[in-house]
């Protein structure tokens, strides 16, 4: 029996062909959208990972000073070219960090590794930052120091840990970092570091502010120097600040040297306003501290004063006694001294 052919009506067909041209949208938007990458992709894939740039040992020598230094030291094998880096491009290599360079007269950083030398064949990441001057340097040491470390004979401003040797030269700033710690990794990176420290100039010129300090109680491994911003202080620059273990307990001092006794004077009363600001009020000096301005908090206490270019005080201490036994120390090592 044959059967009926059934037609579609055209409300039908036109449904149909609707359906039809809105799959053909869709296929046409899915591929326009796959043939455009999302921005954020885009910045990933061209990320500039280790931006600085990758040097041949000709080029190293041409092109950066730093580049130049670890371009071949003798009786250690390259286990990488030498990549050098700019303030523009610092934050590629050590982002997170690179302000702290930044802020203390960054010139420029190169980088290579290096083969430990010794049995363990560990892989080392040697970084040679150029700084503008030698107190610059100590600025990036001390301030990422890591106390209780292991003092090296380097040079002035040297320590280990377990796997890493840090230590500045003039105004040359120098990490080593091994891959691996063993028995046998300390003395070779520090071998390491006397091949580097021999092809590097021969400065070993110290802050001299530093020495202002009084020895009696100093942590020496302490000693740290703030360019900017320092005691949490917008404005205030380049000022030390060492930490001392005395019988009336912790205490940490600070000092700085200026241009002028009215410039030294000026910071001083700026600094007393940026305490009281901060919920600390003036308090009678005891009478053996002629001079001094005692700000106190709860049972904290703070101490600030002038001597000439000297802008000092304590700024942080376990006890207001201990803050008053160091500004006593401070104050008697301080008299007629003036850099």
């Amino acid at each position: 029996m044959a059967r009926a052919k059934i037609r579609a009506t055209t409300g039908e067909k036109r449904a149909g062909y609707g359906v039809l041209a809105v799959l053909a949208a869709v296929a046409v938007w899915l591929f326009l959208s796959q043939a455009q990458f999302n921005p954020a992709v885009i910045v990933a894939m061209n990320h500039p990972k280790g931006a600085g740039r990758l040097l041949t040992g000709q080029q190293a020598g041409a092109s950066s000073q730093t580049a130049s230094y670890l371009a071949d030291l003798q009786g250690y094998s390259a286990l990488s070219g030498v990549e050098s880096y700019t303030p523009e491009t610092l934050s590629d290599k050590i982002d997170g960090k690179a302000e702290l360079y930044l802020a203390s007269g960054f010139q420029e950083m190169s980088c290579r590794s290096f083969s430990s030398g010794d049995s363990s064949q560990a892989r080392v990441e040697t970084f040679l930052y150029a700084m503008e001057s030698p107190k610059d340097a100590f600025a990036v040491f001390s301030g990422q120091r890591r106390q209780g470390a292991l003092p090296l004979a380097l040079s002035p401003n040297a320590y280990a840990t377990e796997n890493a040797v840090f230590l500045t030269s003039g105004r040359f700033y120098i990490e080593l970092v091994a891959d691996k710690a063993t028995p046998e990794i300390g003395p070779a990176l520090e071998a390491l570091a006397q091949s580097l420290l021999s092809v590097l100039p021969r400065d070993d010129s110290q802050p001299a502010d530093a020495d202002l300090f009084p020895a009696t109680g100093l942590r020496k491994d302490s000693l740290r120097l703030a360019v900017t911003d320092a005691l949490g202080m917008e404005g205030l620059e380049n000022v030390y600040t060492a930490e001392y273990s005395l019988p009336g307990g912790e205490a940490a001092a600070f000092l700085a040297v200026r241009a002028t006794a009215e410039e030294a004077a000026a910071q001083a009363k700026a600094y007393t306003a940026f305490l009281a600001a901060n919920g600390f009020k003036q308090v009678k000096a005891p009478a053996g501290l002629a001079g001094v301005t005692v700000m106190a908090l709860d049972n904290l206490a703070q101490v600030v004063m002038s001597r000439g270019r000297i802008l000092a005080g304590v700024h942080d201490a376990a006890s207001a006694e201990a803050a008053l036994e160091l500004a006593a120390l401070l104050t008697k090592f301080l008299e007629g001294k003036q850099p």
